[in-house]
């Protein structure tokens, strides 16, 4: 066992104290905060700012920085925070992070009140980006409810609305689009786009299943891809307010797009999740098929 000197108040002075801890924060991925009740005074550490996408030389109230959550989240951080701060109760809340675009981002925060030794209250906490955690969570979610949904109908319509909300409700993919292809015209149909979606970017439009349009591709290839900018993208068709989107393929069955309005909106696991439901979505159509043919003989 160490010797009762072994303490970091004694063998760090406080410059060095101060990069350990800024090292544990950039290994771990976590920042730490402290409020002074009394005087209401709040300080954020850099790794702090980070989590929260804020300049680390900003200088933020507690107040200014949950101001960036989801107006539900927000309210519900104030008040936790306020009891904290009257029944010195601790917390811990997981939180939506919104910014310039409509994909958002979680962030896990833990709070416990502290008392010094001359009886002064203060608030001490970390936060933590825990988006990666909760993306896990959504995949199993999406096998889940959707896989259960799914068992039970009897239409490519009711395939397509389905896979629509889970990609808006459970995925976050709120500016969502599922086109099935008609075999008869060769054209992929937009069978359900959302209501955010329509109003970010008008009536979805149908596309030819033989176009250069990066459903249409999708469709022909399986191969999903990520567009980070669509000023880039080589064909002629208004997406509106959409900069940047993503394309999976329903098998052999369809197209699940999803957009943002913010440029480079998605990465790669976004991608997987919607992936996930459109294998989700081909498996049903390809078993509503099997049902009718069956019945047919």
């Amino acid at each position: 066992m160490g010797s009762p000197r072994d303490r970091p108040s004694e063998l760090l002075n406080e410059e060095q104290y101060l990069e350990l801890l800024s090292s544990f924060q950039r290994l771990t991925g976590v920042g730490v905060f402290s409020y002074r009740v009394a005087t209401e005074e709040t300080w954020w550490s850099r790794q702090a700012k980070r989590v929260h996408s804020i300049d680390p030389d900003q200088q933020l109230s507690f107040a200014d920085l949950v101001a960036q959550y989801t107006d539900s989240d927000e309210e519900q951080v104030l008040r936790l925070f306020t009891e904290a701060a009257s029944d010195t109760e601790p917390f811990t809340v997981d939180v939506a992070l919104t910014g310039a675009g409509t994909t958002e981002r979680s962030i896990q925060m833990h709070c416990e009140p502290r008392e010094t030794a001359g009886g002064e209250l203060w608030l001490y906490g970390t936060v933590q980006d825990i988006t990666d955690v909760k993306r896990r969570e959504q995949r199993i979610e999406v096998l889940r409810k959707t896989s259960q949904e799914l068992r039970s109908v009897s239409s490519r319509k009711d395939v397509a609305e389905i896979l629509a909300d889970a990609a808006k409700n459970i995925l976050g993919l709120v500016n969502t689009t599922v086109r099935l292809v008609d075999t008869d015209a060769d054209l992929l149909r937009t069978v359900v786009a959302t209501e955010e979606c329509v109003e970010r970017a008008g009536d979805r439009p149908d596309y030819s299943v033989d176009e250069e349009t990066p459903a249409a591709r999708t469709f022909r290839t399986g191969e999903p891809e990520l567009h980070a900018d669509h000023e880039l993208t080589a064909d002629d068709h208004n997406r509106g307010d959409l900069q940047s989107g993503l394309y999976v393929p329903i098998g052999e069955h369809g197209v699940l797009s999803a957009g943002d309005v913010v440029v480079d909106a998605f990465a790669e696991h976004d991608l997987e999740a919607a992936g996930l439901l459109g294998q989700l979505g081909a498996e049903a159509i390809t078993r509503i098929g099997w049902v009718r043919r069956s019945r047919a003989v």
